[in-house]
C-alpha cells in the first residue's frame, strides 16, 4: 500500500514537471502586445567532452551551475562539462581548472588546452577579466590572458565592494572610501563620500567605459552617488539619500547605455540617471539582480532574484515594463546575449529568445 501511494506520489512530481517543461518550452509566453519569449531548444547535460559543429568553438558561451561548469554554443551543442566540489571561475575565454593533489590549478582556454599554472589564492573573474583577491581583503591583482600577473594594489582598507569595467576598476572600502585603479594598476582617484553617520561602501557599479560610477553608501542615512569622469578626475554628478538601511551588500550598476543606474531598494529595484534628471521604481523585489541590453530593441532586461526565486524582467529605460517571466526554482544558471536568454541547472540547459510582434 505504501510503495502504491509512492508511486503515485513520484507520478504526480514528474507530472507537474513535464507540464512545467511543456508550458515553458514548447509554447511562446506572451509578456506585452510588442514582445513574446519563443522557446528555441532545451537539453539535458551530462559530464564529458562532445564536439562543436561550426566555427570550432569561437563563440562557446560560459556555463556554471552547482558543482558543474563547461562551455556550450547558442545552438545548443556541448563543448565539455566537469564538476568540481568547489566553484570554478570562469569566463567566456578562459576558466581555472581547480588543483588536483600536488599539482597547482591551471588557467586553460576554452577548449581546455594548458595555457599557465595559476597559483593565485582567490581567482575571479569580473566583466571577462582575470583578477584575484590578495592578502586580508584589501590587495587586488590583475592578470592578462596569459595568466601573467599585470599589477597588484593595496586599498586603504577591507573591501566592502567592487566593480570592473573594461580599464577601469573600482573599490569600495568598509570605511567608506572609493578608490580607482586603471588599467595599469595607478589609482585614478580616491574619494570619500561621507554625509553618512557610519561611512561605508555596500555597493559599487562602474560603467563598461568607465565614465560613471555609482555606489550606496553609509548607514544613517544611506546615499546613492554618482561619480562622473570630469577631464583627468571624477566628480560627484548626482546624489540622493535613501530610505533604505541595508547592512549588507547592495547590487547596484550602471547600465550599458551609460545614462541608467539600477539599484536596489526595499520596495523594489530603483532607477535614476547619472544626472539626476530620473528617479524611479520599478516594481520588482530583488535581493540581487543583473541587467543586459539588447540594443537592437532598446529593450533592457533584468535577471531578479529573491531567494530561490528568479524571473525575467523586460523594460523599456528608464521605466516601461514590458513583461516578466518567473523561471524554475531549479535555475541556478541566467544569461542574456542580445535577444537570447540562457537558462539551465546542474542537469538541464535552454534557450528562449525574445521576438518582437
Amino acid at each position: 500500500m505504501n510503495d502504491g501511494k509512492g508511486r503515485r506520489t513520484t507520478a504526480a512530481v514528474l507530472g507537474v514537471v513535464v507540464v512545467m517543461l511543456v508550458y515553458f518550452f514548447v509554447f511562446a509566453e506572451p509578456l506585452s502586445p510588442e514582445l513574446s519569449a519563443v522557446p528555441q531548444w532545451k537539453i539535458s547535460l551530462g559530464v564529458g567532452t562532445a564536439a562543436v559543429a561550426g566555427d570550432g568553438g569561437s563563440d562557446l558561451l560560459a556555463y556554471a551551475a552547482g558543482d558543474r561548469y563547461g562551455y556550450f554554443s547558442p545552438d545548443g551543442d556541448i563543448a565539455f562539462i566537469a564538476e568540481s566540489p568547489a566553484p570554478v571561475p570562469i569566463s567566456d575565454s578562459s576558466y581555472i581548472a581547480p588543483a588536483s593533489g600536488k599539482t597547482a590549478a591551471i588557467l586553460r582556454n576554452k577548449s581546455s588546452d594548458e595555457i599557465a599554472p595559476f597559483t593565485a589564492g582567490l581567482p575571479f573573474y569580473a566583466s571577462g577579466r582575470l583578477f584575484s583577491a590578495e592578502g586580508d581583503g584589501t590587495a587586488l591583482s590583475s592578470y592578462d590572458e596569459r595568466g601573467n600577473k599585470l599589477w597588484s594594489y593595496a586599498f586603504s582598507c577591507q573591501l566592502g565592494a567592487f566593480s570592473a569595467g573594461d580599464r577601469l576598476v573600482v573599490g569600495g572600502t568598509v570605511d567608506g572610501l572609493l578608490e580607482g585603479v586603471d588599467a595599469e594598476g595607478r589609482q585614478v582617484f580616491s574619494f570619500a563620500p561621507g554625509g553618512s553617520r557610519l561611512p561605508v561602501v555596500l555597493g559599487v557599479g562602474t560603467s563598461l567605459s568607465g565614465d560613471w560610477i555609482a555606489a550606496i553608501t553609509g548607514i544613517d542615512k544611506q546615499r546613492l552617488v554618482v561619480l562622473g569622469r570630469g577631464g583627468s578626475d571624477y566628480r560627484v554628478a548626482s546624489h540622493k539619500y535613501l530610505d533604505s538601511d541595508f547592512r549588507e551588500p547592495v547590487r547596484v550598476l550602471v547600465m550599458e547605455d551609460d545614462r541608467h543606474v539600477l539599484y536596489r531598494r526595499d520596495d523594489g529595484i530603483g532607477v535614476w540617471a547619472v544626472d539626476g534628471s530620473i528617479d524611479t521604481v520599478l516594481p520588482v523585489r530583488a535581493d540581487t539582480f543583473d541587467a543586459a541590453m539588447d540594443d537592437s530593441k532598446g529593450i533592457a532586461y533584468i535577471i531578479a532574484r529573491r531567494g530561490r526565486k528568479s524571473e525575467i524582467v523586460a523594460i523599456r529605460l528608464p521605466a516601461t515594463l514590458l513583461g516578466r517571466i518567473a523561471l524554475p526554482d531549479s535555475s541556478e544558471f541566467v544569461r542574456i546575449s542580445g535577444s537570447s536568454a540562457y537558462i539551465g541547472g546542474r542537469t538541464w540547459l535552454a534557450r528562449f529568445d525574445f521576438v518582437e510582434d
